[in-house]
């Protein structure tokens, strides 16, 4: 069965919801009896009205117009939603505009759907969860940016110049089109050090625009934030802002060459100084900046003004070492080699006074005179040897030896010199021949060093001690005094270089404790100090041990 025009017409207007066909023009053709109804017309009457001009309102008006034209364009359907009159009054409704072509020509067929207050919670609710994964992906994306920054930032080598390149080219297209990277000299100077663009064309010509400016106050622009480290947002150049930063004729002159439209401003600062400002620039995309693109460019900036504090840093302690290394050579052939001519002369006086006349005087001043040259000997390798440690360049010949043996002989090289003083020196040694692996010179000068400490600070009929353990994956050397020990408040600070304690007698470089310290840790062990004021001090270092060979038996020495 066919139905006739007539049918469809009735079946149309028939239809329970607000339902209108329009021509081209958004004029009405036919519309249902309930669309008719709750205009409170009849369909006869509606015939030939533009159907937008029936809104309550007229914005609403012009956004039914919108959706409308948007149909018949795209030939697809379209949707809004919006107030309009019903059997209860005005309530919102969901306007779907299906496009329809009828034999050459297009209508467009308006359904209107009442949305129930459920139907509206739901759609409100549908809404907000949107909004709030489209925030999350916003907040991740935000996130992989900085994370991306931060790691292509500090994975480089540690070069100013090359991180205001990278960053510079971090932002662009992701947060401009344009990236401008401005830092400050020394002197009233600032100089433009990094430019980023698709086109590597433009960039040549930015680079050629105000590279280098004075550096004094302004009201707008970079000078203005390098000046009050606040940045400056701008959401959309206008003539009016270009005629107010006409005082600084090259802010409006590089806006104009960028064809800027709208730009952020963010200073770098680091340890509350400025070290210069990055100029990001909307042009051809058309974006406009607004404060979520404020606070992203900010958490870049912050993060890329810590990796280039830390470049300059790094830079300056380099330039700081090969200076100091450079006083250490000159310490170390300069004044070697006069000592050595003063250690020869003072021998040939001592050789030269014996039998003849004042001949004891000339031996005693000579006796001073090398006491003196072994002293400024030993303050020279001192110098040589913190040196080296602070560069991270102590040279090691490591071999493998018996803790036994490293015990006996620094015991024997202090000996002398303790006994002369009343004192006694013991070695504790467990029943393993324990083997270590490590620069035997090194091992007795950190030895040595530490007795050094207990003899000087040790009263007469006092005790040394040098004992050895096995840990497990560690030897543990130590020595023992009972001496006049450490106040608890100077114990934190025993390792450090020039530290002293205030009652020593003689003074030092104060570089002993420290020099071990380095040499211990260069064999990859620690050190440490444990003391009690009155009852005396114990320092223990570790180094690496290694496993006995088979053939050798346990044994046990005592030295008293």
């Amino acid at each position: 069965m066919t139905l006739t025009v007539s049918a469809l017409e009735k079946a149309f207007q028939a239809l329970p919801e607000p339902t209108y066909l329009l021509d081209e023009t958004g004029r009405i053709l036919a519309c249902s009896q309930s669309g008719a109804r709750v205009l409170e017309q009849s369909s006869r009457a509606l015939t030939g009205r533009r159907w937008a001009e029936l809104a309550p309102d007229p914005e609403e008006g012009r956004r039914l117009e919108s959706c409308r034209t948007e149909a018949l364009a795209s030939r697809t359907a379209r949707s809004v939603e919006l107030h309009w009159p019903s059997e209860l009054g005005l309530r919102p409704h969901d306007f779907c505009f299906t496009p329809l072509e009828d034999e050459g020509e297009m209508r467009v067929l308006v359904a209107v759907h009442p949305i129930t207050q459920a139907e509206h919670i739901y759609a409100r609710a549908l809404a907000l969860e949107q909004a709030a994964r489209a925030e999350v992906e916003a907040a991740e994306r935000r996130q992989s940016f900085l994370y991306q920054a931060m790691t292509t930032l500090f994975a480089h080598p540690p070069d100013p110049h090359g991180m205001y390149t990278l960053l510079a080219h971090l932002a662009v297209p992701d947060l401009a089109d344009w990236c401008l990277v401005d830092a400050l000299e020394q002197g009233p100077w600032v100089s433009r050090v990094a430019v980023a663009h698709l086109d590597p064309t433009l960039e040549e010509q930015a680079r050629s625009l105000s590279a280098r400016i004075e550096n004094r106050p302004a009201p707008v622009g970079l000078l203005r934030v390098l000046h009050t480290g606040e940045p400056e947002l701008v959401p959309a150049v206008t003539d009016s802002l270009l005629r107010a930063a006409s005082s600084e004729p090259a802010h409006p002159e590089l806006l104009r060459h960028l064809r800027a439209r709208s730009y952020m401003i963010v200073p770098l600062k680091a340890r509350g100084h400025t070290l210069g400002a990055v100029t990001f620039v909307s042009s051809a995309s058309g974006r406009r900046y607004g404060p979520d693109d404020l606070a992203l460019a900010e958490d870049l900036c912050q993060r890329a003004s810590l990796a280039i504090d830390n470049a300059r840093l790094f830079g300056a302690s380099r330039r700081a070492t090969r200076a100091r290394e450079d006083l250490l050579a000159v310490v170390s052939h300069d004044l070697k080699n006069p000592l050595g001519v003063v250690r020869l002369a003072s021998a040939l006086l001592l050789r030269g006074g014996q039998g003849r006349p004042g001949g004891e005087q000339v031996r005693k001043q000579a006796e001073r005179i090398q006491s003196a040259v072994e002293r400024m000997a030993r303050l020279i390798s001192d110098l040589l040897d913190w040196g080296r440690i602070e560069a991270g360049g102590l040279p090691l010949e490591p071999s493998e030896h018996t803790v036994a043996s490293l015990v006996t002989e620094s015991l024997e090289s202090v000996r002398p010199l303790a006994e002369a003083q009343g004192l006694r020196v013991t070695a504790e040694l467990s029943d393993e021949a324990v083997r270590v692996r490590c620069d035997r010179t090194r091992v007795l000068q950190v030895l040595g060093n530490l007795l050094g400490n207990a003899v000087k600070f040790t009263p007469d009929g006092g005790l040394l001690t040098v004992g050895a353990r096995v840990h497990p994956g560690e030897m543990r050397l130590w020595v023992q005094d009972t001496g006049t020990g450490i106040q608890p408040e100077q114990l934190p600070y025993v390792f450090e270089r020039f530290w002293q304690a205030k009652d020593a007698e003689s003074r030092g470089t104060g570089l002993g404790l420290c020099i071990a310290k380095g040499i211990v840790e260069a064999h990859g062990g620690r050190i440490w100090a444990e003391s009690e004021p009155g009852r005396g001090s114990r320092f223990t270092f570790t180094l690496p041990a290694t496993p006995p060979p088979s053939d050798t038996h346990p044994t046990s020495m005592t030295h008293s």
